[in-house]
């Protein structure tokens, strides 16, 4: 995600955390099947890593795990992860401490679990030598949070998370990558890296390309997640944000492998996919976009339009008709699946949606988004 116009150091919490596994609660209606593929392209020749019935001792060292892995007597206590043949060159996890996470719910009227990895620096800097404060600050109330969120999903996008990894790589609030298949680099196109910020501050003012967006660390404003209790039902719309990158790669752009998967979906196109925005207004400039957060500030792309678009429509009803009133381009692919949405089944809803700033008209609330 972008960076704050103000960033400032996250204050750190004193919770430790206790060894013992969230207990995950079933959902409370069945959920559907698979985001469709992006006007009928054929399904990716990459077999799709996701959980099986058992993973290689070496993956479950490196934090992919199977089902059997959140059983009761594996998923109690932290683990240490280790990288086969030491740490990695790039992004490594090896030494981190991580908690076996379980999702279970009933989809189409089957049972459905899946185990993954939460992971953070058992110090006090990461693998990158930067300042890390999870170790002391990580507790029962981040890993709820993090299953509320994936909850709202349909269950074939939760599998695509293999890895969740809170150790203050990104700038602001996650990095989603896509898989390298670079056997020194642990960037996978499963595994999301998140800021602590995330968890340990409030909603804020976030600066995007064409203005201000509305960070939504949480559904609901004034609230936090560290502290907020093992069974709160707070969840993550930023998180829902990392999580669509991920339906990009290995859903929306299943006929792309490589980094060609990290390329931005058509509906979600914009004018720094064609190259042409330094000749428009900025109202142009804007056009097609969700949010002021609509491309990354690295790469000429609107792939972050697309996870706008993506985190709109699992966030809230009010965020769904903010997508609906900008004719947002990807809104029909993403409505294709069957999967009624969260506040249908029984999981929290948020009234209302707080529109962004524009910079075409001055840095206000000009529009229906």
């Amino acid at each position: 995600m972008a960076p704050a116009p103000t960033p400032s150091e996250p204050p750190l919490a004193s919770a430790a955390l206790p060894p013992k596994a969230i207990s995950i609660a079933p959902a409370a209606a069945p959920v559907g099947s698979q985001l469709a593929r992006v006007e009928g392209t054929p399904p990716s020749s990459r077999p799709a890593l996701v959980d099986a019935e058992t993973e290689d001792a070496s993956r479950v060292a490196e934090g992919y795990l199977g089902p059997e892995e959140c059983t009761a007597g594996r998923a109690d206590a932290p683990r240490i992860l280790r990288e086969p043949g030491g740490p990695k060159r790039e992004f490594s996890v090896d030494g981190y401490t991580a908690r076996a996470l379980a999702i279970e719910r009933v989809d189409a009227g089957q049972e459905q679990s899946h185990c993954l990895s939460v992971a953070w620096p058992g110090s006090g800097t990461n693998s990158h030598g930067q300042r890390v404060g999870v170790a002391r600050s990580i507790d029962e109330a981040w890993l709820r949070a993090i299953q509320n969120t994936l909850l709202r999903l349909p269950f074939s996008h939760v599998v695509l998370v293999r890895r969740i990894v809170i150790d203050n790589r990104p700038t602001e609030h996650g990095i989603a990558a896509f898989d390298r298949q670079d056997a020194s680099d642990a960037r996978d196109g499963h595994t999301l890296w998140l800021h602590e910020h995330l968890f340990v501050d409030a909603n804020h003012w976030a600066r995007g390309n064409y203005g201000s967006y509305w960070g939504y660390h949480v559904d609901r404003d004034g609230r936090v997640i560290d502290g907020a209790g093992p069974d709160h039902d707070l969840f993550s719309p930023i998180l829902l944000h990392e999580i669509g990158h991920l339906v990009m790669y290995w859903i929306a752009n299943a006929h792309l492998s490589g980094p060609e998967a990290a390329s931005n979906v058509q509906c979600a196109a914009t004018c720094k996919d064609r190259g042409d925005c330094s000749s428009l207004t900025k109202a142009a400039r804007e056009a097609g976009c969700v949010s002021p957060y609509c491309a990354p500030f690295r790469f000429e792309s609107s792939t972050e339009n697309w996870a706008e678009q993506y985190r709109l429509f699992f966030q809230s009803s009010a965020s769904k008709q903010a997508l609906e009133r900008a004719g947002a381009g990807c809104l029909s692919l993403l409505m294709r699946d069957s999967v009624p949405p969260p506040w249908e089944r029984g999981l929290p809803d948020i009234k209302s949606y707080r529109r962004s700033l524009w910079d075409s008209c001055g840095g206000r609330a000009c529009k229906g988004w």
